[in-house]
């Protein structure tokens, strides 16, 4: 299942992006920036669940971070047969 290619959202509201893939093993689903590093969990403001899920809770408006609310996320999922990348996801988290 890919994720949509443009994602709006007000900080009052949050997001989710679900990204999920079959395969044997079970891939591995990881979340990427624009610049191919992982989208590592930012306290309060962007985190990873355990099913693959890219979350983005509510935020105050002085915690607005473009770096994180106006950006750029691939899905990935990997396992010993290979690497698949999702589309990219355009993010736009506001007030």
């Amino acid at each position: 299942m890919e994720p949509p290619s443009r994602v709006e959202f007000s900080n009052n509201s949050g997001t989710e992006l679900r990204c999920s893939a079959d395969g044997y093993p079970a891939p591995r689903l990881t979340w990427l920036t624009r610049e191919g590093a992982t989208a590592r969990d930012v306290p309060g403001l962007r985190h990873t669940r355990s099913d693959g899920t890219l979350v983005f809770p509510p935020f105050p408006r002085s915690e607005y971070r473009q770096d994180v609310h106006d950006a750029v996320y691939q899905c990935s999922a990997s396992n010993p047969a290979g690497i698949v990348l999702s589309r990219e996801v355009h993010v736009r988290g506001g007030m």
